[in-house]
């Protein structure tokens, strides 16, 4: 039984035993300093502008030539100005940098309706969407095949395209049957033992 001075004695040898403990100190303790780069980040801006500058530059100016296709052009363009976080007014300043011919002189002389880039964008597509685009777009989805040299992201992506211009609330059902259409009979096999039930479940079986 552990009596109070065995107890006692135990503490006693425990302290002793921690004050031999030899502990060695560092004389200097090297601290890695936080430094901050703003030209670091500067960089990084300025190459992201330059990106975004340059992508707008590809951007073809829309002349109304019959290869054009309006509503393509304008969302092009549109998702090209929210990468840049463009405001509708911003876009709406610049947007007559984008049009040539026949187009840019429409928007100068009616410029002063234009309030809103909801009203220009309304008021372009009115004038420029071009009822026969609709027929050219059904005519080329009901012939569209992928070409041997062909990736399948390249063919579903063109597919898509043209069921969204032919009618923008096409069935997932009647995208599939255009998407099945034009397949590569070698990818066709594997795909339809997927059975995919959605544009999107589609393509990831045609990609396997």
């Amino acid at each position: 039984m552990l009596t109070r001075q065995g107890a006692k004695r135990l503490l006693e040898a425990e302290f002793q035993r921690l004050s031999d403990i030899d502990i060695t100190f560092a004389d200097r303790i090297t601290v890695a300093p936080i430094v901050y780069r703003p030209t670091e980040l500067l960089m990084a801006e300025k190459t992201v502008a330059t990106l975004l500058s340059k992508t707008l530059e590809q951007i073809p100016k829309y002349s109304g030539k019959p290869d054009q296709d309006a509503d393509e052009w304008m969302k092009d363009l549109t998702a090209t100005f929210h990468m840049a976080d463009m405001t509708e007014s911003q876009a709406l300043k610049i947007i007559s940098t984008f049009l040539d011919g026949h187009p840019k002189q429409w928007f100068i002389e009616n410029i002063t309706i234009f309030e809103s880039w909801n009203v220009f964008k309304t008021q372009f597509l009115h004038i420029y969407l071009s009822p026969s685009s609709k027929q050219l777009a059904s005519n080329r989805l009901r012939t569209r095949q992928q070409r041997y040299d062909e990736t399948v992201i390249e063919y579903y992506t063109d597919v898509i395209k043209l069921c969204r211009l032919v009618d923008t609330n096409m069935t997932d059902a009647s995208k599939l049957d255009h998407l099945y259409h034009g397949l590569k009979p070698s990818l066709m096999k594997d795909v339809l033992r997927g059975a995919p039930s959605t544009p999107a479940d589609f393509l990831e079986q045609a990609r396997r």
